[in-house]
């Protein structure tokens, strides 16, 4: 009985080993770089073949977390009637924050939440001093809508230790930041 339960045992390991084996050759090493969506921007007065320094951003090593809310913040600002902000943001979400939000039409549905919508084509900002603390990185931002609303976020990023995006910093969540102070006038 001993000898049949070894066999049992190595045929189970071989299986196993097997399955993984097919489970590591299916997921690609790289990414595919045409399943990406990347934006482009115009800038108002430019003719539309005429790309700005915002065209197809997406994450680089060489972008500093401060370079990464500002792009965002900007993408946002000028999002236009194909959403290219809103895509641009996406772009900038880390790996791990993707999986969490679904695909992009998802992420558009989630930007339009109330909580968010400020966030769109928003007037002006004032960003707080970014906080870096090793591989991660804050930011407070008080925007002001079209309609006057100030919306206080918390962008907070982190620098990537593996894969296609190692060493970029990218976004792993926005939260609104409710200012419930009292306001005291004198």
């Amino acid at each position: 009985m001993k000898g049949s339960g070894d066999f049992v045992d190595k045929a189970l390991l071989v299986v196993g080993v097997l399955l993984l084996l097919v489970f590591m050759w299916s997921i690609p090493i790289d990414p595919d770089q045409n399943k990406h969506h990347y934006a482009s921007y115009n800038t108002s007065g430019t003719s539309g073949s005429s790309a700005t320094s915002w065209s197809y951003l997406r994450p680089s090593k060489g972008l500093s977390p401060q370079d990464v809310v500002q792009i965002q913040l900007k993408a946002l600002q000028q999002n236009d009637g194909s959403d290219s902000g809103i895509i641009t943001v996406f772009n900038f979400s880390s790996p791990v924050s993707k999986i969490s939000m679904g695909p992009i039409e998802h992420f558009r549905l989630m930007v339009r939440d109330p909580v968010y919508k400020p966030m769109l084509n928003f007037k002006s900002y004032k960003k707080g001093n970014m906080v870096i603390t090793g591989k991660s990185a804050y930011q407070l931002v008080v925007l002001t809508s079209q309609d006057d609303e100030r919306a206080t976020y918390l962008f907070m990023l982190a620098r990537q230790t593996k894969g296609y995006y190692k060493g970029c910093w990218m976004t792993v969540g926005v939260v609104r930041v409710e200012d419930n102070r009292p306001v005291y006038s004198t």
